[in-house]
């Protein structure tokens, strides 16, 4: 367990390492853990998680604060971290009981690009939400095995297919949040329920042009005009349903998507900021420091580091020619 632990030094740490039980892990990649027992944990100075974490909450409560407010999770909820949040102080009590999961960011990006049947909000709650979902105790038994699962096939080291399986377990829990989430928003409510339908709507629309315009467009009354709605509704909508101010939403969706485009090494970074219409390279080299927490270009030196370490951790074979060629 010495040897797991320092493996997964980095996304453990948050939780204290001497609650950290059953792991399966693939360094700087994905892992995913299961936590028992109480801590509470203060930073001399706000951490930022370099991974992706989902925490799915069995028993007990979880107190996190997170951007200077406090967030309390019980039993049955689900909550995630995303990289961008600041974490100062975390706290959960003797009866502790969750399972976690923490991924790399490439691998969420990934199946949004390339498997991508979730709704358009999904994504919005998934990437850039960390209030908690309290789901019924037959969808916490589906997750939790969704996870358990995943423990397990992390640790088979020796199969043939390691990479594609664990990506596959990763994509199971994530459909199986998919559904859970829209039996819960996607058909909506009751006719009389006619605002929240709307919100819901609203809130797609926004994605969808988000999507559409975010490499120029950065203003939050662009949107709005599109929308036929206010800038303060608008506003309002977007911080309800994803606990996130819109503004800070808009920077994180342009963070995401410059890297992306830093994954492409077809791409200089002088091309990439005017690609996201930054007046220089130096102002886009300061705002994606500031989200990612790292320059551009160190960012583009780690995802060579993840993928060799990824092609080592997941015993790939290839046939002699394949490895002659």
């Amino acid at each position: 367990m010495k040897e797991i632990r320092q493996k997964i030094n980095r996304p453990a740490i948050l939780f204290g390492q001497k609650c950290v039980k059953s792991v399966g892990y693939i360094d700087d990649y994905i892992f995913a853990c299961e936590i028992e027992g109480g801590d509470h944990i203060r930073y001399s100075k706000p951490r930022r998680p370099k991974y992706h974490l989902v925490i799915l909450v069995l028993e007990g409560t979880l107190r996190i604060i997170i951007n200077g407010k406090e967030y309390k999770y019980g039993k049955n909820t689900y909550t995630n971290l995303p990289v961008w949040a600041d974490i100062y102080e975390i706290e959960y009590d003797s009866d502790f009981k969750a399972l976690v999961t923490a991924t790399d960011k490439t691998v969420i990006e990934d199946i949004f690009r390339n498997r991508n049947p979730f709704p358009p909000d999904f994504r919005l709650r998934i990437g850039h939400s960390f209030g908690g979902e309290i789901f019924s105790e037959k969808d916490v038994q589906i997750l939790a095995k969704d996870i358990r699962n995943l423990i397990l096939s992390l640790n088979n080291k020796e199969h043939y297919f390691a990479e594609e399986l664990n990506y596959s377990y990763f994509y199971i829990l994530l459909t199986d949040m998919a559904d859970m989430m829209w039996r819960r928003y996607g058909k909506g409510e009751p006719s009389h329920h006619t605002d929240m339908k709307r919100s819901e709507s609203i809130l797609r629309e926004f994605f969808t042009l988000l999507q559409a315009h975010i490499r120029e467009e950065i203003e939050l009354d662009f949107y709005a005009q599109k929308l036929c709605v206010s800038k303060k509704y608008l506003s309002l909508i977007v911080k309800e349903k994803t606990r996130v101010p819109a503004g800070k939403l808009i920077s994180t969706l342009r963070a995401e998507l410059a890297a992306e485009m830093l994954r492409d090494p077809d791409l200089s970074i002088q091309q990439i900021a005017i690609n996201l219409s930054f007046s220089d390279q130096s102002s886009f080299g300061k705002f994606f420091k500031k989200h990612a927490g790292i320059s551009p270009l160190k960012y583009r030196q780690s995802l060579r580091k993840t993928l060799l370490t990824l092609r080592q951790s997941t015993h790939i074979r290839l046939p002699k020619a394949a490895e002659n060629s």
